[in-house]
């Protein structure tokens, strides 16, 4: 678990890449691997009570499943499986992010978006006099603009130089006005993204900073709903009635390590589930304003030929532009997706959808307290939203990608030259990829890629496999109830 949660994303990858295979790095993450194990054969060791109970009466000998025992009602065996998954989730985090080689293609991009972006961002801080040169004109602009969109209203001169004030300071944090553009622009590019437009990097910065604040929420509402949720207290009367009080502070002591241990699991498993969607959408912000602006050009540059436009050396420089940074950010899909999320994204959606699925499960059928409710319901929120909302934009990258080809064989009629024919090829052997070949976006193992096609066969998935669940908890809620029935 790490614990720089102010700056989190950008400390994170900078830990990752720049104290790769250190020996405290190896230590640190070789503790949490060693941690999730425990936790993962002690509750397997626990679902073995659940499916057996007379051959493994457990919670004789235990106080944990002396705990779960005496509440399975409500901790069932269907939530031990829960509980399980994540374990397996936890493991999946730490390996895919910590424990691969810092000088693969995929961290070496999430460094040059997340930690490379930033110190450019702050090498260029402009004057503080330039500064406040642009506040006033962007002051004096939309002052002007407000007088004649709200005449009356701007005859209250104080109510109105507030809301223009609030608006210049809103504007200028958007708009990086802190910054001299042309040195930040034309002098500190990044390393990979030598051409990415400064409206992608301020977008990066932009999420960068908004993920900040939202880390620290989130750190501070799970720390809080796990002092308000802890079961330390339950857990030890249930030790002291079932095992006396012949040691009592030794089991206090162990119930301390306990709660410890399963804080850090807690915070290091929400960690990994930040990391999975940060890094998604800062490689998503920076491709998609590039291939924005690439599909831009291409399609101006195509009208104009269009209209009668002959082409130059100039548009011959431009398409050969377009086509190289085409191919380039291809390359920056295809590649990490090979050598490190392809495995990651595969394993973490067999583990995530009967996770989900046992959640709404849970809802539906159990009899919860509204508490125990409610933290189902957070668990299922944070999950569900770290698991679709970036798997939905990178999807819609995928889609950029593809975008162009409905307008490569109008520019490929443009092409009639001799001294053409090489870019023409060229531009019809990326049509033939972009139309049968594989496709650009990140994929799901051998599932499928990950399309909107891709997550739309997914939910399907998603549905089958809630009906089999649901099935399955139906069924075994009968046998209990019969089981009470004849007690």
């Amino acid at each position: 678990m790490l614990f720089k949660i102010k700056s989190f994303l950008y400390e994170t990858m900078k830990h990752i890449v720049d104290e790769y295979d250190s020996r405290q790095y190896r230590l640190m993450h070789s503790i949490d691997i060693i941690l999730f194990l425990y936790w993962f054969i002690r509750l397997s060791i626990l679902l073995l009570m659940y499916l057996d109970s007379e051959k493994y009466p457990l919670f004789q000998y235990e106080y944990g499943a002396a705990y779960f025992w005496q509440y399975r009602q409500i901790l069932n065996k269907f939530f031990l499986i829960i509980l399980i998954f994540f374990a397996l989730i936890g493991l999946l985090g730490i390996r895919t992010f910590f424990l691969q080689h810092s000088d693969q293609l995929s961290f070496q991009l999430l460094y040059d978006c997340i930690v490379y972006n930033t110190d450019q961002y702050w090498n260029s801080f402009d004057t503080q006099e330039n500064f406040t040169i642009k506040q006033s004109e962007r002051f004096r602009q939309y002052r002007q603009q407000f007088d004649r969109n709200h005449r009356y209203l701007s005859m209250i001169n104080p109510l109105a130089d507030r809301l223009i004030s609030f608006r210049v300071w809103f504007d200028s944090w958007l708009q990086m006005d802190r910054i001299d553009r042309n040195l930040f622009q034309q002098h500190n590019r990044m390393r990979l993204f030598q051409h990415s437009p400064i409206e992608g990097r301020n977008r990066v910065l932009l999420f960068i900073f908004l993920s900040d604040y939202f880390s620290i929420f989130l750190h501070i509402l799970s720390g809080f709903c796990y002092n308000e949720y802890c079961l330390l207290y339950n857990i030890s009367t249930s030790l002291f009635i079932g095992f006396g009080t012949k040691f009592i502070n030794i089991m206090k002591i162990t119930l301390l390590i306990e709660a410890i241990l399963v804080f850090h699991n807690v915070f290091a498993l929400i960690q990994c589930a930040l990391l999975l969607s940060y890094t998604i959408l800062a490689i998503y912000q920076v491709l998609h304003c590039e291939l924005a602006i690439i599909n831009k050009n291409f399609l101006k540059l195509l009208k104009k030929l269009q209209n009668g436009h002959r082409i130059n050396t100039k548009e011959l420089k431009q398409l050969k532009f377009i086509l190289n940074q085409h191919i380039t950010l291809s390359y920056y899909i295809l590649r990490p997706d090979k050598t490190t999320w392809s495995q990651a994204l595969y394993y973490y959606a067999l583990i995530s959808i009967p996770i989900n699925v046992t959640i709404m499960c849970e809802l539906i059928v159990e009899d919860l307290l509204p508490e125990t409710k409610l933290l189902i319901i957070m668990i299922a929120i944070v999950h569900g939203i770290t698991g679709s909302f970036p798997f939905l934009l990178a999807a819609n990258m995928s889609s950029d990608f593809h975008s162009i080809k409905d307008y490569l064989p109008a520019m490929q009629l443009q092409l009639k030259r001799s001294t053409h024919l090489r870019l023409k090829l060229k531009y019809d052997d990326l049509y033939e990829r972009l139309i049968t070949g594989r496709k650009i976006s990140y994929t799901f193992g051998t599932l499928g890629n990950l399309t909107f096609r891709g997550l739309f066969e997914a939910f399907l998935g998603y549905i089958v496999a809630f009906f089999l669940i649901l099935k399955n908890y139906m069924n075994e809620q009968q046998i209990n109830n019969q089981q009470q029935q004849q007690v």
